[in-house]
């Protein structure tokens, strides 16, 4: 299983973005991520979509696509896969 934690801060690649495109405050982000996912509520048990291992969602900066993005995101099945 490979681990997508950087041993070492310099295996790390700087946010480019960040302030841009997104927050630059790492608990500020965290807010809006958490807030953006938990408001996809779906009306059935569609969500996660069985066997869905993979989306295209928009990312053209959380500003503009989080909210449809998290619905992406939402979609996901995560059975069996390690995060």
């Amino acid at each position: 299983m490979h681990s997508w934690r950087a041993g070492n801060t310099s295996d790390v690649r700087r946010a480019s973005h960040a302030g841009d495109w997104y927050s630059a405050n790492g608990s500020e982000l965290d807010s809006q991520l958490t807030a953006w996912l938990a408001c996809v509520t779906p009306s059935d048990d569609a969500y996660p979509i069985k066997g869905c291992k993979a989306v295209i969602a928009p990312h053209a900066g959380y500003a503009y696509s989080g909210p449809a993005a998290a619905w992406a995101y939402k979609s996901i099945d995560t059975t069996g896969m390690y995060v």
